[in-house]
């Protein structure tokens, strides 16, 4: 399912990612870039904090939960990009060998009244690891095309 435009969205309409496993070297490549906090770059540290080990950046969580759903090409066709997030949650960390998937589902659906050729979509994201657990939840907003008028 690709090239879907705000027109053909409707609420409860759900997106189930494929799942993608991180590496530890994958946690500790992202967070010396961009989180570099004990807990995400150093073992023997990070073992002596709450979470008893390694664990990735929730930045690093969020980004591979929207990567894996923009590889499924539905708004391809369509995106506008995002105004923006609201009510990001880490409930879990990410660890070295979890496997997680994304699931996107739509809340609701707002028509432009300034520019009748987009609308925007309100979107929750839930990334849930292989355990089944929900380990993060956003709210997203995104800016969508609408097909054009059928003459």
């Amino acid at each position: 399912m690709t090239d879907l435009y705000f027109d053909d969205l409707h609420p409860g309409q759900l997106f189930v990612t494929p799942a993608v496993t991180v590496s530890e070297a994958q946690i500790l490549d992202f967070a010396r870039v961009y989180d570099p906090q004990p807990f995400h770059i150093d073992r023997v540290a990070a073992a002596q904090t709450e979470f008893g080990g390694l664990i990735a950046s929730g930045f690093q969580t969020l980004s591979l939960s929207f990567a894996q759903f923009f590889r499924l090409g539905v708004f391809a066709a369509a995106n506008l990009g995002s105004p923006g997030m609201e009510e990001v949650r880490w409930l879990l960390p990410l660890r070295p060998g979890d496997t997680i998937h994304a699931e996107a589902e739509v809340m609701a659906l707002k028509a432009s009244q300034s520019k009748p050729d987009r609308g925007v979509v309100t979107m929750r994201h839930d990334t849930i690891n292989q355990d089944g657990r929900l380990i993060l939840t956003v709210t997203c907003l995104h800016r969508l095309k609408r097909r054009a008028a059928r003459a």
